[in-house]
């Protein structure tokens, strides 16, 4: 702006003037000191403006002072630049009349100040319109140009001397740069243009791939875009590979559920993503296509044997997981405060060239609910790709952190166009997601359900034998339908009036609770307990009214007591009783307003995700021991041997026996991990601290916290592992590891995956209602 918009325009708008005759020897000449000057001054006082517009403040007035600021000083800017240039005139005295120099004063500071503050003000808005900034730039030149013909009106020239042939030769070369200035902006500007729609070609195509976009809000509830007005996105491949025709990858299959539990454990996974980007790089260009098109002999040799090894899925994880750490590298963060997963996908490209004239009156109509109802999702059948949302909330010094890096919050309301169409999905789709997405983030820092509530679990066959779905609410995908009947935990004679309800169906309890009278068939001997049992009735009466007639009839009271963890952010527990049934496959409960379906698979994976949970580490072991061998394969065998002989002969402990089997290498080698990290490339970590023998302390167990392994792998050990030693002399001398018996044994225990409330309920309910008996549908 200050080089074309202002420098340039001054000099070819000044050689508009004619004076005299248009004698060439005594038309304006510039001194070069002054003209450098000229250009100097509007280029520097422009950056300043600006980088205060675009500074962050905290207070609205002072946000509001700053633009103040940013439209005097770039108005004083012009009108300064105007006059050096002028005074720079070499074979004239310019003298100028007071009116019109006060006029040119107010033209620039007063066109500046409106259309910056403008500009800045409303620019989230105008992200999506690119009428209104082309408005807003007219304005701007017009004011510029404007307060440079004010200026010259009235003033009177006194001719110093008569020009040089040298002076009316620099004449046209000051002209000749200034246009040449201006095409080259020109230029610049055109070919910014074919990059935006490159851009644009670009996001359409990775809306017909698999994709992870950051959909992050900052406090005022604004989502997180980049400079082009879209969501921060990576591919993570064009297409997913998948083994069987009827197989899709949505929320039910194991990849999209590994990915969901990684997201609410970054560091399981933090320190093997350098390795993920290498390994990628040395399998680029086949690493996406290989699919298992045959079976090896054993899961170890489809691992570890180079010829075999092809397992998409975990190419598929690697991207995943390098994706999102690219996301977090551009915006200053470690990858665990990326977010954790939507825990749905949504279908792009669903969009095309037909659409774009009646996408309004078609397309648009259908909306995604807050649970992905079947009607909504007809519309994304068709989609050509999928995108998967990694999401959360910042607090104000992240946001301005996120300012800082480049990035921008808008409303949704002024960027939902550009994202929409970037996604080729209909706007109302986006505009659900989107809000969608922050309900989902609100959930998972505010839902804390304490105390003690009735459930209602039913499973859904699924059709062709795949599994089971489990019915939850609509707004909270990870919850049972329930009924709140305690603000605790319940007393011992509340869980002796639940242990009477036991196997009891609906219509037996809701009689049993409350005859025709009125009256409790329940022997009760206080009104305290003639309280509970009218709130029991009550809840039980709530909790079944969404449910077919047919499911309520089938359904069977369990009385044991269960544990939910609701809250990821908090791990309160809320207690539960639950009704139990296996319903039927063709009841019509898409259409409800209050529960959908869900996989089993996906809410039993859901509740390993609360914090403090101890299958979080049981990941990072599952991660290590399937990710070690796989960086390993690429470190030259003749390495890894010296390794291992040189850590074997400096290790005392030769013969290790474990509890399980221990996972080898394609030589039948010893696999392990240790309590203790050593260093990354080393071959085999030590199974004991020798410093424990070294101080001389005794025999024992020693319990031990890992998910972490190296490049060859190790004994790879679970959260809770426990080391015995079994030597049937102790320590001799002290605990000198010298004097060790060489046949000592060690047992390595490791710890089983959390059984969760949602486990429980499966097996209960798939134990007592199985289909053609009495008790089943």
């Amino acid at each position: 702006m200050g080089l074309v918009g202002i420098w340039c325009m001054h000099f070819i708008g000044n050689r508009a003037i004619v004076l005299d005759k248009n004698q060439p020897e005594i038309q304006l000449v510039y001194h070069s000191g002054f003209t450098v000057l000229s250009l100097v001054l509007p280029v520097s006082g422009l950056i300043i403006a600006f980088s205060v517009a675009e500074g962050t403040t905290k207070k609205p007035w002072l946000h509001h002072l700053t633009q103040i600021f940013t439209g005097v000083f770039a108005g004083l800017s012009i009108v300064g630049m105007h006059y050096v240039a002028n005074f720079g005139v070499s074979n004239y005295i310019l003298k100028y009349s007071t009116r019109y120099l006060v006029a040119s004063f107010v033209i620039a500071v007063g066109d500046c100040l409106t259309v910056l503050v403008l500009f800045y003000s409303l620019r989230e808005k105008w992200i999506s319109s690119w009428w209104k900034r082309v408005l807003c730039a007219m304005s701007l030149a017009g004011g510029v140009s404007a307060m440079h013909f004010t200026a010259s009106t009235n003033c009177t020239y006194t001719l110093r001397h008569f020009n040089s042939v040298a002076d009316i030769t620099s004449r046209n070369s000051q002209v000749i740069i200034a246009g040449v200035m201006c095409g080259t902006a020109a230029f610049f500007v055109f070919g910014f243009l074919i990059y935006t729609q490159w851009r644009s070609h670009m996001f359409k195509n990775r809306s017909q791939q698999i994709t992870v976009a950051c959909a992050i809000f900052d406090p005022a509830g604004r989502v997180l875009v980049t400079t082009e007005g879209v969501l921060p996105s990576r591919k993570i491949t064009h297409k997913y590979n998948h083994r069987t025709f009827d197989d899709e990858f949505d929320d039910s299959h194991p990849v999209f559920q590994w990915v969901f539990r990684v997201t609410h454990n970054w560091q399981g996974v933090g320190d093997l993503i350098p390795k993920m980007k290498s390994h990628l790089s040395a399998h680029k260009g086949t690493s996406m296509i290989m699919v298992d098109s045959r079976p090896s002999s054993s899961q170890s040799s489809a691992m570890y044997d180079e010829e075999t090894y092809s397992n998409y899925a975990i190419l598929f994880e690697e991207r995943f997981c390098t994706a999102a750490a690219s996301m977090a590298s551009t915006m200053n963060w470690p990858i665990e405060k990326l977010g954790v997963l939507y825990d749905r996908i949504v279908e792009t490209g669903v969009l095309s060239k037909d659409d774009k004239a009646s996408k309004r009156n078609t397309l648009t109509d259908h909306r995604y609910s807050a649970a992905t109802d079947n009607e909504a999702s007809k519309t994304s059948l068709f989609g050509k790709g999928q995108v998967m949302f990694i999401t959360r909330e910042v607090d104000q010094a992240e946001s301005n952190g996120l300012l800082n890096s480049g990035y921008k919050f808008a409303s949704i309301q002024h960027v939902g166009r550009t994202i929409s169409h970037a996604m080729q999905i209909p706007l109302s789709t986006l505009e659900a997601h989107i809000s969608d997405l922050k309900r989902y983030v609100e959930n998972l820092q505010s839902v804390e359900k304490q105390g003690t509530y009735l459930a209602f679990f039913a499973l859904i066959p699924k059709p062709h034998h795949k599994g089971f779905d489990v019915a939850v609410k609509k707004d909270h995908l990870d919850q049972l339908p329930d009924a709140k009947i305690l603000d605790g935990p319940p007393q011992p004679w509340q869980t002796a009036i639940l242990n009477q309800l036991d196997g009891k169906n609906v219509a037996w309890i809701l009689d049993t609770l409350t005859d025709r009278t009125g009256r409790s068939t329940i022997p009760t001997s206080s009104s305290q307990e003639w309280v509970f049992v009218s709130t029991l009735h009550s809840a039980i009466t709530t909790l079944i009214q969404p449910f077919p007639e047919q499911w309520i009839n089938h359904a069977r009271f369990w009385s044991k007591q269960l544990v939910a963890h609701y809250a990821f952010e908090n791990s309160t527990p809320t207690y539960l009783y639950s009704f139990t049934v296996i319903g039927d496959m063709h009841a019509q409960i898409d259409h409800s307003d209050v529960i959908v379906r869900t996989p089993k698979t996906f809410f039993e994976a859901r509740h390993r995700c609360y914090t403090g949970s101890p299958d979080h580490a049981i990941l990072a072991r599952d991660i290590h021991q399937t990710f070690g061998p796989l960086f390993a394969k690429r470190q030259p065998k003749a390495n890894r041997m010296a390794k291992l002989s040189v850590t074997l002969t400096n290790n005392p402990l030769k013969k290790v026996k474990t509890s399980k089997t221990a996972m080898t290498n394609g030589n039948g080698s010893s696999r392990g991990n240790s309590t203790e990290h050593t260093d990354d490339n080393s071959s085999v970590y030590e199974l004991v601290d020798k410093s424990k023998y070294s101080s001389g302390s005794p025999s024992g167990s020693e319990r031990s916290r890992t998910g972490a392994t190296n490049n060859w792998g190790g004994i790879l050990v679970n959260s809770e592992t426990v080391v015995q030693s079994d030597n049937r002399s102790g320590f001799l001398n002290g605990g000198n590891p010298s004097s060790m018996p060489m046949g000592m044994n060690v047992a390595v225990s490791t710890a089983e995956p959390e059984v969760t409330f949602a486990n429980e309920l499966f097996n209960f309910t798939k134990a007592h209602f199985t289909p053609g008996t009495k008790n089943g549908l």
